[in-house]
């Protein structure tokens, strides 16, 4: 696979002929990863030292949207490729920025969505803001403030100039007409939430996530509701204002759910049938969703995974015994929330079983349970949010959670609080002991999980707080040992110092031995760290790397040798090497482009260096008692005789002249130290700082120059 891509970029780059660049994008919507990323670094490489085409530049934009990782030359490649789609008006440093270009913390999938919006955008288009809440009227972007002008729509709001990021984060974009303002109306019966998905899907004009189409109509022609009629309004719809045609069920001869052209489609379809209390799906039906599901693009199922996840929770609960295999297999490779290593897969992509309505999610597990092993399930349950948990626990047993706990180290706070609630029912010992102060503070310390994880790690620091049974059970586990309390507390990093000095009240009240341990000192150590957590809490301190004139100028020297010499000519190396043909015996070509690979990583080490370096002329050091950088000084070692050095920058380095770097063992061993001064040597034996003195004109000249 990864010469047959190769090949394909090798061709696209001799070759960008719109069916090249086709055969690109297919095979990297098949794998979307970071091989395939650092492949097509020759591509953006290859074309980031001429101007893009507008076919090309919206193939870039295509490739971000597969979700593929974003590499240096990537990232330089969409910022050409934005420059060329945006319109001149627009094309502004202020309004590219807003499109997230520049940010490394962007995914390029995120990129291309913003760009996508800031395409889309037409004065007169009605946009929906989902953080805000509000509808508006697009006004014309103002390209200097990055800014977009909006007026109220349908007799809501105010005139606002609301940020231009703030509008390419998430904005619904509809294109404006009669059926649109009906959406926004406030009313005692609103349209059908049938009627208000089928206005949304003709009139918008980029992708609409499920969640924001339910706070469009939340906050639009459903705000008159209370939170209990929209949830039913927008499950089954409002039959009273549900025109004729859209109120029927499916007419014998009519379009099925199993005949729909798009995810959403299909969706529609199945409520519509639903409600006609339609039976169990037809052979010729669920060979029909089989089919649609396997020619359904990866990067769509991906990116739509919600969609997915309740068109299947649908689709189980009318699909015959048996049949349900065939439809998930249609879909292998596809479903992130299914993923091929449980284990392995990232938290993130199991989020999707905590946003599904409770009734599909149901659905859904009852499926799961029907079509994988029961190890799967288990492998699973470790990153499952607690709402699923509750559905798919009942299909696991005790030892097979036991088990693949003990395999993985790193069940969440959800699967946590799921034991804990369900100790009665499970009666398992060995499950129970998963919940100890070990495994919670662990938890609690983690960097913060997805969204959808973060109610159940609220209530475990809630519970590890307030709550006296859990606490006890805590003490539990320690199997009296205080000494072992003491150093998970001390290493609790999420306590504040009045959280750890009040957990601490509690549980010595519990346990007379952990009273006894922190009268005895202990509790004041305990405190103490909590101290220096909140100090540590302050933003970190940049620090410059310090070097002479001379390196830096050296290091200089060598990034504009990679960029202006190396690179265009390993560049003619390539082309020489692909034009003998046989990529899979073509030594001169592998050798090309290791040599490529070589430069892109150093030309990437280069940069983050001198981004980073503060030049020191040594004329201007000030020579004290104390050993800094660009001072020689004298030291003794372990009682031996003293040795000179001349104490440089972190690039000066050189053993024969000795010259000491600062970075170096001994260097950071000597900085700072005064005349007079002991220090730890590098092998641990001890060293005395004798003399200070100026660094010889000759050597300050050579450096400074």
């Amino acid at each position: 696979m990864a010469k047959d891509m190769e090949e394909l970029i090798i061709a696209a780059i001799d070759t960008p002929r719109p069916e090249n660049l086709a055969e690109v994008k297919k095979a990297v919507e098949a794998k979307a990863d970071a091989d395939s990323a650092e492949q097509l670094e020759m591509l953006w490489e290859e074309w980031e030292n001429r101007k893009i085409s507008t076919p090309e530049a919206k193939f870039i934009l295509e490739i971000a949207k597969t979700g593929v990782p974003g590499k240096p030359f990537f990232r330089k490649a969409l910022i050409n490729a934005v420059k060329v789609l945006l319109p001149p008006y627009i094309a502004q440093a202020p309004v590219v920025k807003a499109t997230g270009v520049r940010d490394e913390s962007k995914t390029p999938a995120e990129i291309a969505a913003r760009v996508e919006r800031l395409l889309a955008l037409r004065s007169g288009y009605v946009v929906f803001l989902p953080g805000s809440r509000r509808w508006g009227v697009a006004g014309t972007v103002d390209a200097m403030n990055a800014s977009l002008p909006m007026m109220p729509f349908a007799q809501v709001g105010s005139n606002a100039a609301v940020p231009l990021d703030v509008v390419l984060k998430d904005a619904v974009i509809l294109a404006s007409g009669p059926d649109v303002s009906r959406l926004a109306v406030a009313a005692a019966v609103p349209v059908s939430a049938a009627l208000f998905r089928l206005t949304v899907e003709k009139r918008r004009q980029t992708d609409v996530p499920e969640e924001a189409l339910k706070l469009m109509a939340r906050c639009g022609c459903g705000r008159k509701l209370d939170d209990a009629a929209f949830e039913r309004y927008w499950s089954i719809g409002t039959a009273q204002s549900k025109p004729a045609a859209a109120a029927s069920a499916p007419a014998a001869g009519g379009r099925r759910a199993c005949d729909g052209r798009s995810l959403k489609e299909i969706q529609l379809l199945l409520i519509k049938e639903q409600e006609a209390g339609a039976k169990a799906f037809a052979p010729d039906e669920v060979t029909a969703l089989c089919g649609f599901f396997a020619k359904l693009p990866v990067a769509t199922a991906q990116r739509e995974s919600k969609l997915v996840a309740e068109v299947l929770a649908m689709v189980f609960d009318r699909t015959p015994e048996g049949s349900f295999q065939a439809i998930v297999d249609s879909l292998a490779g596809k479903t992130p929330f299914f993923p091929k290593d449980p284990a392995s897969a990232n938290i993130s992509t199991f989020a999707v079983w905590g946003e599904l309505a409770s009734k599909l999610l149901e659905k859904l597990c009852a499926g799961a349970s029907k079509v994988f092993p029961e190890e799967y399930l288990a492998a699973c349950a470790l990153k499952l949010p607690l709402k699923a948990l509750n559905c798919i626990g009942p299909h696991i047993s005790n030892e097979l959670i036991c088990s693949e706990l003990s395999s993985h180290r790193g069940c969440g706070a959800d699967l946590l609080l799921w034991i804990w609630k369900n100790r009665k029912k499970r009666h398992d010992a060995n499950l129970l002991a998963l919940v100890n102060l070990d495994n919670v503070s662990r938890i609690l310390s983690a960097e913060e999980p997805p969204k959808v994880y973060l109610p159940a790690r609220r209530e475990l620091h809630s519970m590890l707080l307030d709550d006296w049974a859990f606490q006890s059970h805590l003490i539990a586990m320690l199997d009296d040992d205080p000494v072992m309390f003491g150093s998970i507390l001390q290493g609790a990093l999420f306590l504040n110092a009045g959280e750890r000095q009040s957990l601490m009240v509690k549980l010595a009240r519990q346990s007379k031995e952990i009273q006894e341990y922190l009268e005895s000192g202990a509790g004041k150590k305990i405190l103490d760290a909590g101290k220096a957590k909140d100090e540590s809490t302050d933003a970190p301190v940049f620090e410059a790397t310090y070097t002479s004139v001379k390196s830096h100028q050296i290091l200089i020297k060598e990034l504009d040798d990679i960029i202006n010499i190396h690179v265009p000519e390993n560049r003619e190396a390539l082309k020489t090497a692909r034009a003998h043909g046989d990529f899979r015996e073509n030594s001169e070509f592998d050798a090309a482009k290791e040599r490529r690979n070589y430069l892109s990583r150093r030309r990437g080490e280069l940069e983050r260096e001198l981004a980073n370096i503060q030049p020191v002329l040594m004329k201007q050091v000030e020579i004290t008692d104390t050993a800094v950088i660009g001072s020689m000084v004298t030291i003794a070692l372990d009682g031996k005789d003293q040795e000179s050095y001349f104490l440089l920058g972190a690039w000066d380095g050189d053993p024969e002249r000795r010259f000491l770097s600062y970075r170096t063992r001994l260097g950071k061993a000597v900085l700072n130290c005064k005349v007079g001064d002991t220090f730890t040597g590098p092998d641990g034996k001890p060293g005395k700082l004798i003399a200070v003195d100026k660094l010889p004109d000759e050597l300050i000249a050579e450096l400074d120059a």
